[in-house]
């Protein structure tokens, strides 16, 4: 018991130094954080040309608002390639209002059913619009994503200036409703507590790539050699697939900070983001069972135990030696949550729902395992069967 008891405390002792260092990283990168991309960086050549290119199912609610931003980008040189994949709402109407309006739209159509024998749904869109951009560089956004009137050009010269094929980027989390400031921020925070840029940005690391397809700028030519998203035509993380593609290849990329140039609200309802996280969490775990433990245990140890020593000590239930060690640990990681809130815009309110929304996570991480495993996933209307 006392082997027990010691071997507990040095455990307790590692993760609050853990956090502890994590708190003053936060603070001393307060002003500059790195691998950061703002509308202040140098503006791209004018005389080179972008296709911007939008795969859009059922994006009645979004494609208005996310062609208002692309249209009014400060680069020259822009074709706009939206694709409306079969939808059943008013997406199609809308993006012909647009075309009709500005003649770099290229709307196209397409019947979304019948995917190609061993094609998901998004990839096999892209591929379709890719086919009508004539751009030096490819611009891969999601529907819901809002762009900085500075984006196109920003993430274009920053992949010229630093000679990477393809740049892509964590921009805002939009989030209006309840459950969206609960879970997306501890869902965020998992991800980005698994991948630092440093070891993403780090050639000599190609197991780190990470991806972002809400937002991809690819250079024509490296997309063409890798068989553009024939390379990654049945993977549900195609963004992080493409990253491995290129590096693949010998070809250089980035995954940068980019809040200021682009938001996006991934889904509005809880429904929405258990369904969506169900979809990627397991295949970003790389559909290993070990990673999943893995990262039930890391988030348990960092987001959880604390306030559960906690509670169970007031309740009587654990000594006040465990109810202290509870309350450090919970100072600590609540005063890191505090510190990203500010920085990042959000309310401080919801950061208090951290320990809740963390253990949440844990379930959605278990059910992204069972429903992959179990044989098929469903999103956008599709039904998927995910392969490792």
């Amino acid at each position: 018991m006392i082997v027990l008891t010691w071997m507990l405390r040095i455990l307790l002792g590692l993760v609050s130094l853990a956090w502890l260092l994590t708190v003053l990283k936060i603070l001393s990168q307060w002003r500059d954080p790195d691998w950061t991309l703002t509308p202040k960086n140098p503006a791209a050549d004018p005389g080179i040309s972008v296709s911007v290119i939008i795969p859009a199912r059922d994006e009645g609610d979004n494609i208005g608002p996310c062609l208002d931003t692309v249209r009014a980008q400060d680069h020259e040189d822009l074709q706009i390639v939206v694709l409306d994949d079969g939808s059943s709402d008013a997406t199609g109407r809308i993006l012909a209002d647009h075309a009709a309006r500005d003649p770099r739209i290229t709307a196209l159509g397409g019947s979304g059913e019948g995917l190609p024998e061993g094609w998901f749904g998004k990839p096999w869109a892209c591929q379709r619009a890719q086919a009508a951009a004539t751009g030096d560089w490819l611009f891969f956004i999601d529907a819901d994503v809002r762009l900085d009137p500075a984006a196109v050009s920003r993430v274009v010269a920053y992949g010229e200036a630093h000679g990477v094929d393809m740049v892509t980027g964590l921009g805002a989390m939009g989030m209006e409703t309840f459950w969206e400031r609960v879970l997306q921020p501890a869902v965020g925070g998992l991800i980005l507590a698994g991948n630092d840029l440093d070891a993403v940005n780090d050639p000599a690391q190609p197991d780190k790539n990470l991806a972002n397809g809400q937002l991809i700028a690819v250079r024509r030519s490296a997309y063409d050699e890798i068989g553009g998203h024939g390379a990654v035509k049945q993977d549900i993380l195609d963004d992080i697939g493409m990253a491995r593609a290129l590096v693949a290849g010998g070809k250089a990329y980035r995954c940068l900070r980019m809040r200021a140039l682009f938001s996006c609200r991934m889904y509005t309802s809880l429904g929405e983001i258990w369904e969506g996280w169900t979809k990627n969490l397991f295949a970003g775990m790389r559909y290993s069972w070990g990673n999943v433990a893995a990262a039930l245990i890391f988030t348990f140890l960092f987001s959880v135990l604390g306030p559960v020593l906690v509670l169970a000590g007031l309740v009587g239930l654990v000594g006040a030696e465990w109810l202290i060690w509870g309350a450090v640990l919970s100072v600590l990681l609540q005063s890191a949550r505090t510190f990203m809130d500010i920085r990042y815009g959000q309310s401080v309110l919801y950061g208090l729902t951290h320990a809740p929304a963390n253990a949440m996570v844990m379930a959605i991480i278990v059910h992204s395992g069972l429903r992959t495993r179990s044989g098929a996933v469903t999103w956008k209307g599709r039904t998927y069967k995910p392969g490792a």
